[in-house]
């Protein structure tokens, strides 16, 4: 199974899913793509993904963008202290959301769900509490833009200095063609 975590308010309609799953299709493999609707809110997407670790048993691929590749490394992390092989690809990934997470006094609106809801300690909790949980000792791929004009590339630079890692000048959050890295993040992540 390759699962793909979709970065902060966006779905599983972002460009670089879909990019994924019309690679896989060709490669007559889309059927191990999940990409599952995360919950807005941190605290309530902790929640979802501990139940989903707690249901995988067998080796796992994992890619995820912005948020979602901070919420990637999480996932290893713990299928690896059960014992469940697991790799992933961080895409511009997200480093101590927590600190850079709003502190909010109204509702958000999700753009693709339309769910109201809104940011508070308890989501602020859980990105502390899973940061915590990263593991150094799992398999990583990084894949930094240094134009990204959300996320200081340096500051993933410097927190994954220790894995695979790919930085290309200019770019921006989105992480420019990024269809061009398919064949070998999936060769990394053993899916093809």
């Amino acid at each position: 199974m390759l699962l793909y975590l979709h970065g902060f308010e966006s779905s599983p309609a972002s460009p670089k899913i879909l990019a994924t799953e019309q690679h896989l299709q060709l490669q007559n493999r889309a059927s191990l793509l999940r990409a599952p609707q995360q919950p807005a809110k941190m605290s309530e997407n902790l929640r979802y993904l501990n139940a989903l670790i707690g249901k995988i048993d067998e080796p796992i691929a994992v890619m995820g963008s912005s948020l979602g590749g901070f919420w990637a490394h999480y996932v290893v992390s713990q299928l690896q202290l059960r014992g469940v092989e697991a790799r992933a690809v961080l895409i511009n990934p997200a480093v101590s959301p927590a600190q850079w997470m709003p502190r909010e006094t109204e509702q958000r609106i999700h753009p693709y769900t339309a769910e109201r809801y809104q940011l508070d300690d308890s989501d602020r909790a859980a990105l502390l509490k899973a940061e915590q949980a990263l593991s150094e000792q799992v398999e990583l791929l990084v894949l930094l833009q240094q134009g990204d004009e959300t996320l200081d590339f340096r500051d993933a630079r410097t927190r994954y200095r220790h894995q695979r890692m790919i930085v290309e000048a200019s770019g921006d959050h989105s992480f420019v063609n990024f269809s061009r890295y398919l064949p070998m993040t999936l060769e990394f992540l053993r899916v093809l």
